[in-house]
């Protein structure tokens, strides 16, 4: 329930909610009067100038919930491993952030629902994203200023065991098999090393080492079974292309990697190779690694770091999105 009243009369009435000020002159939008506040004389001339003739005064009946209440509720079962939500609520809303650096993991079923069900919001960042430690994840609140409990209710049972949590980043090691005769026999220098080694370095893999074979099937093979069990890591670089002659991609294959996936929907990157053996990552890297900042390597890489399988139908599905050169950001 609530009661209108002018703000000339509202002196010594207490904030139920927030009040927001936008000023998009100054760039400026936030909170000037917090919950809780009592209305000073002097408070008046401020509340007008954003629009505030008159206030609410509510008197929340026994099955509704004020949107603080509500948000502060509401967060604590959204929140999931290695997360953490802001101290009170701002404008209403709860924010929770990583407390890791890793990737974000979104139950986008369980967010569909939570969503679904009226007064309860919960907007995230997309599932898989790479994430820093304080980056924001989600925001929690409810629409109104209040809303019914059994919506509530419902969105608590929906949350509940967590919708969005940071599965994070451990020290990895990596081993690089650079493949093809050119570099092999010194025509042309490797540039992979340079250039993989900042890149896993920044998501807490050690690129170890470099091992530089010949276009011999064998050699490979056996080369990739090796570093299988040396490193959490496998890559390959070279010999990924469609040349009939290219004989990286069937040394990976004879090397008993499991889940095979060759090339993939996704530009620039589209010969990528991966598989598994065991629970150790093979991965075939193309030459456009070398030449585009982001390619379907770093699409992927981040979800092998953490241990994760990824499924031929999830890198078809992939194809939504895959134009990688023509985003600004890839997740």
């Amino acid at each position: 329930m609530a009661k209108i009243v002018k703000v000339e009369d509202a002196i010594g009435e207490m904030l139920l909610h927030d009040i927001t000020k936008v000023d998009p002159e100054k760039g400026f939008k936030g909170r000037i009067f917090k919950k809780g506040h009592v209305i000073r004389e002097e408070d008046v001339k401020t509340l007008k100038d954003v629009g505030k003739d008159h206030i609410y005064v509510f008197e929340l009946d026994k099955d509704e919930v004020h949107e603080n209440d509500a948000a502060i509720a509401l967060s604590k079962e959204i929140a999931g491993e290695n997360t953490y939500c802001s101290k009170e609520p701002k404008e209403g809303k709860i924010t929770i952030y990583a407390d890791c650096s890793g990737v974000c993991k979104v139950d986008v079923e369980k967010l569909y629902r939570f969503n679904s069900i009226g007064e309860p919001s919960c907007p995230t960042i997309y599932n898989n994203s790479v994430v820093e430690k304080g980056d924001k994840l989600a925001a929690v609140r409810i629409i109104s200023l209040m809303a019914p409990k059994n919506e509530v209710d419902k969105a608590l049972e929906v949350a509940k065991g967590g919708i969005v949590k940071v599965v994070p980043f451990e020290k990895r090691s990596a081993g690089l098999i650079v493949t093809g005769n050119e570099v092999y026999h010194g025509r042309i220098k490797d540039k992979f090393f340079e250039k993989l080694k900042p890149k896993l370095k920044e998501l807490q893999c050690d690129l170890k080492t470099r091992e530089i074979l010949p276009d011999d099937k064998e050699r490979i093979r056996d080369k990739i079974v090796e570093f299988s069990k040396e490193y959490d890591l496998v890559i390959l670089s070279g010999g990924t292309s469609v040349d009939p002659d290219d004989v990286t991609y069937k040394a990976v294959k004879e090397a008993g990697v499991e889940g095979f996936v060759r090339g993939n929907p996704i530009q620039p990157g589209n010969m990528l190779t991966f598989g598994y053996i065991k629970d150790t990552p093979v991965v075939a890297v193309p030459a456009a690694a070398l030449f585009f900042k982001k390619t379907a390597f770093d699409l992927w890489l981040p979800r092998f770091l953490i241990g994760e399988r990824v499924t031929k139908e999830e890198v078809l599905k992939r194809a939504h999105g895959g134009l990688l050169e023509a985003i600004k950001d890839i997740r």
